[in-house]
C-alpha cells in the first residue's frame, strides 16, 4: 500500500503536520488500503467511474433526505420513499461487487471516497441554486450514518459457508461514515467551523465553547514556546517533524502543534497553568455550570481528532477524479489505451486495463545447482544467498525497485508497477550495474562462489493479485513481457550450472567489467553478464543522450560514476517464441 498517498505538505495544511506517524496516529497502522493513482495530465489521479444509474439514484436520495428533514429549498418531486429504497437496494449491490473484486487492492476504500466526494459535490450543487441548504445539510448526518454504517456492516459480513472476511484496517471507511464531515463537505481547508458546530448533530460542543478553547490552547502554546518549554518542545519536535522549528510561532503551525494528539495530552494534564487559563474564562465557566466540565473537554477533543482525519481524507481524496455520467464507453477505452486503470463501479465492479508499462528485471545466479548438489549443508547454502541477496535489495530500494519475489536462485524486480518514471529503464539498469559489482565484491572477499546473469526488458505486463491467507496478498506482474525478461536471463543456464554436462558452452566475449552476453549463430544466448532487450533500449534512447560510438552507444551516469556502454550481442532465438529476439550486452566501468 503506498503510504505516502496519506502523507501532507504541512505548508498546505489547516489542522495537521502531515507526518506518516501522524496519519497512522488518526487512522492506525498499516494505513487502510488504496491502489496506486495513475498519472494523467500531468496529475496523480485515481480515475473512478460510476454506473449512471448509482449516480442517479444517490441525487434522488440526498435530495428525499432534504426533504424528509424540512429543508426550505430542498427540491421537490418523487417518491422520497421509494427512492431512498431504490438507492439502498443498488448501494448494497454494488458493495457487495466491489467487496468481491477487492483482493486487497484498497477498492472498498477507493468506492467510499469517490461516493462521498460524489455526493458532497452534489450538495454544493444544491446550495448554489438554495443557499438556505447550506445550513440544512449538517442536519444529515445522522439520517446518512444510518444509511451508511448499516450497509458498510453488511458488505463486510462474510458470505453463508465462506471464509471469513480478510484482516484490514476500515478505519478510513469508519473516519467517512462517522465523523460527519465526508458526505457534505469537500474540502477542509474551507469548512466554516461556526456553521458546521452550529448546525451539525454530530458533536457535542457549540462553536463558541469550541473556539474559546482553541483560542486559550493556541496562546498557552505561543507562551511555552516563547518561554522554552522543554516537555513542549520536545513532543512538538518528535510528533511533528515534518514541521521546522523556526516555524513553530507562525500562526498556522500553533494551530497544527496545539490540535496534535500528544500535544494536547500535554497541555490538558496541567490542571494548574492550562487549566486555570481555561477556567479563567467566563465563557467557559458559564459552560461548567451547565455541564461537567470533563465531557466539554472529552467534546473538544473529539471534534479536534475528527478535524484532524478528515483533512487526511480530502488529501487522498482529491486524487479521485471522477468521470462523470457523461463518460461513455469510447472515453473510458481511452483513458485505457492511454495505459491508464479506470476503477468502474457498478453491480459489476471492476478495474479496467490492468496493465501497465513496466520495466523487469531478471537476477539469475549461476553455479546454483552445482552448489546445492556439492558438499554444502542447506544452512550453508542459505547463509550463502542471504549474502548475495541482502546486498542487492538496498541497491533496488535506492533506484526505486520493487522485489516481486524471489526465486530459490534468483529475484525479480520490477520498476514502474507502483509509480511510473520516464527513467525506470535506467534505475534497473543502475541496479544490475551495482549489483554485479556486490556479487563481484563477495566472491572476492570469498563469501560466494557464484556469477550472475541479469536480463531488463521493457513492455506491457499485467498486475495480478493473489490471496496468500490470514488477509495477505502476493502482488505480482504476469504476462508475455514477465517471461521474456526470464529467458533473457536464464538463456544457457542449465549449461554452467553443470545440469547438462554433454552441453557445450557458447563462446563469450569479456568486456570492460569482465562480464560477457554473446550470441552463437544458431541463436543460442549465453547471459554471465547484463543482456538487455530492444524494447530497453529504445526507452533509452529516448530518454538519454546516448553517445554513438564505434560498434555501439554509451551514456556518462553521474549517478552510479559509470561509463555505460552498449552494442549489439546478436539475436536469440528461444523456445516457443516464433520470432529470433535482438539482444544487446551493457557493459561497464568507472568514469574518469
Amino acid at each position: 500500500m503506498p503510504a505516502w498517498l496519506y502523507e501532507k505538505d504541512p505548508a498546505s495544511s489547516r489542522f495537521v503536520a502531515g507526518g506518516p506517524a501522524e496519519a497512522e496516529s488518526l487512522l492506525g497502522a498499516p494505513l487502510p488500503d488504496l491502489p496506486v493513482p495513475e498519472v494523467d495530465e500531468g496529475r496523480e489521479a485515481l480515475l473512478v467511474h460510476f454506473h449512471p444509474r448509482l449516480e442517479t439514484l444517490l441525487r434522488r436520495f440526498l435530495e428525499a433526505l432534504l426533504t424528509q428533514i424540512g429543508a426550505a429549498g430542498a427540491p421537490r418531486g418523487g417518491d422520497p420513499v421509494k427512492d431512498q429504497a431504490e438507492y439502498e437496494a443498488a448501494l448494497l449491490r454494488v458493495l457487495r461487487a466491489v467487496r468481491g473484486a477487492d483482493r486487497r487492492q484498497g477498492l472498498l476504500n477507493l468506492f467510499w471516497l469517490a461516493h462521498s466526494r460524489d455526493a458532497a459535490e452534489h450538495l454544493r450543487e444544491l446550495e448554489t441554486r438554495a443557499p438556505a441548504l447550506r445550513r440544512a445539510k449538517h442536519s444529515l448526518f445522522p439520517l446518512l450514518q444510518s444509511v451508511y454504517r448499516r450497509h458498510d456492516q453488511e458488505c463486510r459480513r462474510p458470505r453463508e459457508g465462506g471464509e471469513p472476511t480478510t484482516v484490514e484496517n476500515p478505519s478510513l471507511v469508519a473516519s467517512i461514515i462517522d465523523d460527519g464531515f465526508a458526505f457534505t463537505e469537500l474540502s477542509a481547508m474551507e469548512l466554516d467551523i461556526s456553521a458546521f458546530l452550529a448546525a451539525g448533530k454530530r458533536y457535542r460542543i457549540s462553536p463558541e465553547v469550541f473556539l474559546e478553547i482553541q483560542r486559550i490552547l493556541v496562546q498557552e502554546t505561543e507562551r511555552r514556546l516563547r518561554e522554552g518549554d522543554r516537555g513542549l518542545l520536545q513532543r512538538a519536535a518528535r510528533h511533528l517533524p515534518e514541521l521546522p522549528r523556526e516555524h513553530y510561532l507562525k500562526p498556522g503551525s500553533l494551530l497544527k502543534i496545539v490540535l496534535n494528539g500528544q500535544v494536547l495530552s500535554y497541555l490538558l494534564a496541567d490542571p494548574w497553568g492550562t487549566g486555570g487559563r481555561l477556567l479563567a474564562s467566563p465563557s467557559l465557566r458559564a459552560e461548567v455550570e451547565r455541564r461537567a466540565g470533563i465531557e466539554i473537554l472529552d467534546a473538544f477533543l473529539d471534534f479536534a481528532t475528527g478535524l484532524r482525519r478528515f483533512e487526511i481524507v480530502c488529501h487522498v481524496r482529491d486524487r479521485v477524479t471522477l468521470l462523470g455520467a457523461s463518460a461513455g464507453a469510447r472515453d473510458l477505452e481511452a483513458k485505457a489505451s492511454r495505459g491508464l486503470r479506470v476503477y468502474e463501479f457498478g453491480e459489476a465492479a471492476q478495474v479496467l486495463n490492468s496493465a501497465v508499462n513496466a520495466t523487469v528485471l531478471f537476477l539469475d545466479l549461476r553455479g546454483f545447482t552445482r552448489t546445492s548438489e556439492g558438499h554444502i549443508s542447506e544452512r550453508d547454502l542459505t547463509r550463502e544467498l542471504y549474502s548475495v541477496f541482502d546486498e542487492f535489495v538496498p541497491i533496488v530500494r535506492r533506484f526505486g525497485g520493487t522485489v516481486d519475489k524471489y526465486l530459490g536462485d534468483g529475484m525479480m524486480v520490477t520498476y514502474g508497477t507502483r509509480r511510473a518514471d520516464p527513467l525506470d529503464p535506467l534505475n534497473a539498469l543502475r541496479t544490475a550495474i551495482l549489483c554485479q559489482e556486490a556479487l563481484r565484491r563477495t566472491r572476492e572477499e570469498g563469501q560466494s562462489g557464484f556469477k550472475m546473469g541479469v536480463a531488463i526488458h521493457h513492455g506491457r505486463v499485467y498486475l495480478a493479485r493473489f490471496l496468500s491467507g490470514e488477509g495477505g496478498v502476493q502482488a505480482t506482474v504476469i504476462g508475455r513481457n514477465v517471461n521474456l525478461a526470464g529467458r533473457l536471463s536464464s538463456a544457457a543456464k542449465a549449461e554452467l550450472d553443470g545440469d547438462e554436462p554433454d552441453a557445450l558452452p557458447v563462446p563469450t566475449r569479456a568486456g570492460a567489467s569482465g562480464l560477457s552476453v554473446s550470441v552463437d549463430e544458431e541463436g543460442h544466448l549465453l547471459n554471465e553478464g547484463i543482456a538487455i532487450s530492444r524494447e530497453t533500449l529504445a526507452q533509452l534512447e529516448v530518454h538519454l543522450a546516448l553517445v554513438h560510438v564505434e560498434g555501439g552507444m554509451e551514456y556518462e551516469d553521474e549517478v552510479i560514476d559509470r561509463r555505460i556502454l552498449i552494442h549489439y550481442a546478436g539475436d536469440a532465438k528461444f523456445k516457443g517464441v516464433r520470432s529470433s529476439l535482438p539482444v544487446y550486452q551493457v557493459d561497464f566501468e568507472r568514469r574518469g
